[in-house]
């Protein structure tokens, strides 16, 4: 069955960002969108960084401190 018109627009939304997500945890990249629920709900007085800022530190913790695991 095929789904027309905006409901079937918002879905196929929702279906990509759910997909992107799946794809950035088997590539083991952060959800941007978890961590933001997970501020607001634990660390409300903790700024929200952007986006951009987020990955940057994602990529800095993860590739400048030297090497995550022996092997």
């Amino acid at each position: 069955m095929r789904v027309s018109g905006a409901a079937g627009q918002r879905g196929s939304g929702a279906v990509l960002e759910r997909l992107a997500s799946l794809l950035r945890a088997i590539s083991g990249m952060p959800d941007y969108q978890a961590y933001i629920e997970h501020l607001r709900r634990s660390h409300p007085g903790k700024g929200i960084p952007s986006e951009r800022e987020y990955y940057a530190e994602y990529l800095r913790m993860r590739y400048e401190d030297g090497p995550t695991r022996c092997c």
